[in-house]
């Protein structure tokens, strides 16, 4: 904390003593510039933002109070006004009644909260002007400087603070605004049904950036696209492209035959200890069938590994491909370190879910079929923190809420079906796809009452959901509207193919966090 308020002053100061010129905060935020070369506006501006002065500073330990002045020009009857904006901000742990959303923190969480109270006429623009965005830029370098500091970017809805119990207003992540502004939306609506103006929560410069991106789309794209779901919903729709570098191909490939055998996908799910969350079926024999020995790891092969593809990044080697935005490459090897543990306990399965944890990473990129992969050198990146966040992977959001009936969802994967491996030895389909559907029953039993295939198999818990999937899909999250994961798939119902079935969220949550813990 003390770094972050010995940031922010300093950014102040310079902004503050620096020549009239540079620092005419219109000079920065005006309504109106280029972007790509084209001309964008931000409506009529019946001000001009100008100088910043600091009116008072009080510091504490872990908390900063910013009182700020800036100058306002009528663009009509050139008066000169003062704008105040005060920026409050601190580090909380969850049990601080002043946390915001608390009640939806992690345990052993803390929040670092800032708010800024101004005018807020035309979207809040004189308290984004008035030094709150420069606040934010400079807590966004020094959190973006810690190794291996692990954070979420979130905003509140204001009126849920001014309406509800501070520790439950509603939050917003960044993602999703970042999606509202590209779609163009000039409001949000929280879970509780407050509606927002974007602009307010989003800051000037992003509006400026969906004004843009509105226009860009009504050019070139159908108003239609979209435009029923979010009638029903009311919500923003994160884009599919924007989840699937954090979905994962998981692969069991055997070196005595050097192929891959058995395909699944997995998420993300810690990018800074390279954690990954599959369906265990793809590595180990839940079902009690006789192919292989029932909850050995990797089905029992003596020199099996667990190989993840994943989607490069834009402008990294080998991302010349024309499909290269949904075209995986094997990058990876991985291992179990948790599953269900009533497997070698109770020589039953609860819970189609294991855990994966990247080792090592190959030294080149290997596509294809991934046939090869034992020749190629390993990097070792397990327990090496500095050399896992370089590889810069994506982390999905886990949802903290129990899906809705009727709540439209995505389940995102590497079809292993007409165009990938049905039986060991065919083709490996490195493309992601998606299929949609929407829930329909969420239900829980005490395990004893029914079982599925074989009779070793008797989940706990699973959420029903209508939508059309095939082999390789497996493990693939299952995301809502916001492209937070509610599930991962299991399968699909051996009657309606429509029909597939989720292991909730809740159900391996606390293995993950198990893990995260052990792994400190």
């Amino acid at each position: 904390m003390e770094r972050i308020t010995a940031t922010v002053l300093s950014d102040i100061y310079t902004a503050t003593k620096a020549p009239k010129r540079a620092r005419k905060l219109s000079d920065c935020f005006a309504g109106t510039g280029n972007v790509k070369g084209r001309r964008y506006s931000m409506g009529p501006q019946n001000y001009d933002p100008g100088y910043l002065r600091v009116k008072e500073i009080l510091c504490w330990r872990s908390s900063f109070y910013l009182k700020l002045g800036m100058e306002v020009t009528g663009s009509k009857s050139g008066d000169v006004t003062e704008s105040i904006v005060e920026i409050y901000c601190s580090l909380l742990d969850q049990d601080s009644h002043l946390c915001v959303s608390s009640d939806f923190m992690g345990a052993g969480a803390r929040r670092l909260v800032l708010s800024g109270k101004g005018q807020v006429g035309q979207g809040g623009a004189k308290i984004w002007q008035g030094g709150y965005t420069l606040v934010i830029r400079a807590i966004g370098r020094v959190m973006e400087e810690y190794g291996g500091l692990e954070f979420e970017k979130q905003a509140v809805c204001p009126e849920c603070l001014a309406k509800r119990p501070v520790s439950r207003a509603c939050l917003w992540d960044l993602s999703l605004l970042r999606a509202a502004a590209r779609n163009g939306d000039e409001t949000m609506r929280c879970q509780f049904g407050h509606r927002i103006e974007t602009r307010l929560i989003t800051g000037i410069c992003a509006m400026m950036q969906m004004h843009e991106a509105t226009r860009m789309r009504q050019l070139a794209v159908s108003k239609e696209r979209l435009s029923d779901r979010r009638l029903l919903t009311g919500d923003p729709i994160l884009p599919v492209t924007e989840l699937l570098r954090g979905v994962v191909v998981v692969g069991l490939y055997d070196g005595n035959v050097d192929k891959i055998v058995r395909v699944g996908t997995g998420f993300i799910a810690d990018k800074k200890r390279g954690l990954i969350v599959t369906a265990s079926h793809t590595l180990m024999n839940i079902w009690g069938d006789k192919q292989s020995p029932y909850g050995e790891n990797y089905h029992g092969l003596r020199k099996a590994k667990v190989v993840i593809g994943i989607i490069p990044r834009e402008g990294e080697e080998g991302d010349s491909d024309r499909d290269r935005e949904t075209t995986a490459v094997f990058r990876y090897f991985a291992t179990i370190v948790a599953k269900d543990e009533s497997i070698d306990k109770d020589g039953v399965c609860h819970m189609d879910a294991c855990l994966l944890r990247i080792t090592t990473k190959l030294e080149q990129d290997v596509k294809g079929d991934g046939s090869g992969l034992s020749l190629q050198p390993e990097i070792l990146l397990m327990n090496n923190p500095a050399a896992m966040k370089q590889e810069r992977l994506h982390q999905l959001r886990v949802s903290n809420r129990e899906a809705e009936l009727d709540e439209q969802v995505r389940i995102l994967g590497y079809n292993q079906g007409g165009e990938g491996l049905m039986t060991p030895g065919m083709h490996v389909n490195r493309i992601a796809d998606f299929a949609r559907g929407y829930v329909v029953m969420k239900f829980h039993t005490n395990a004893e009452v029914g079982s599925v295939k074989g009779g070793r198999f008797k989940p706990k818990a699973e959420i029903v959901v209508m939508c059309p999937t095939i082999g390789g899909h497996s493990g693939g999250p299952c995301v809502n509207q916001s492209g937070e994961v509610i599930g991962i798939l299991s399968r699909a119902d051996p009657t309606e193919r429509q029909r597939c079935y989720l292991v909730p969220a809740s159900s391996w949550r606390g293995m993950v966090k198990r893990a995260k813990q052990i792994m400190q």
